[in-house]
């Protein structure tokens, strides 16, 4: 499985937290559990500060406040892929969306959570793709269905990870 995250480090504190390396492993993680068929993936991320994610977040969902990430998915319905995205064409990319992380709201939070930095941006990270793929939490069944597939990744990933990776 290729995957291409493209990061922009709006803040630099993220610099210190490979999001690209993270990412790669995340989403391959979540395409293993759903036994998606498609190799090739991309996505952005914006590593941000809670200025930027507040001024992102009143723009494109009216709330006037810093929250930990934003996820704007590519295609409405993950589900009704075009089967032109099934190829084995190298240049085939499927574009999932964007992501927005803030630094200090990941930070405060878990710290109040008492959960390492680096496994708590991870499971915002699974929430955020889990978006792009086309999960909600709207109404509670669909959260509750969310929140499970957010705790099978996580548990996959401490189970499995890499050395280089410290969760």
């Amino acid at each position: 499985m290729t995957i291409r995250v493209s990061v922009n480090y709006n803040d630099p504190r993220w610099k210190r937290f490979n999001l690209a390396c993270y990412i790669r492993l995340l989403l391959s993680k979540v395409a293993q559990i759903h036994q998606i068929r498609l190799n090739k993936f991309s996505l952005s991320v914006l590593a941000c500060s809670d200025v930027k994610i507040k001024e992102l977040n009143r723009e494109h969902r009216k709330k006037n406040k810093a929250t930990n990430v934003l996820a704007w998915p590519a295609m409405h319905n993950f589900c009704n892929l075009n089967q032109d995205y099934l190829s084995n064409d190298e240049n085939k990319y499927l574009f999932l969306g964007d992501i927005a992380i803030s630094y200090e709201r990941c930070l405060r939070e878990a710290s109040s959570q008492n959960i390492q930095f680096n496994k708590y941006c991870c499971r915002l990270l699974i929430h955020a793709i889990l978006h792009l793929l086309g999960y909600d939490h709207d109404i509670s069944v669909r959260a509750s269905k969310m929140q499970l597939m957010e705790t099978r990744v996580l548990n996959s990933v401490l189970t499995n990870r890499p050395k280089f990776i410290n969760i």
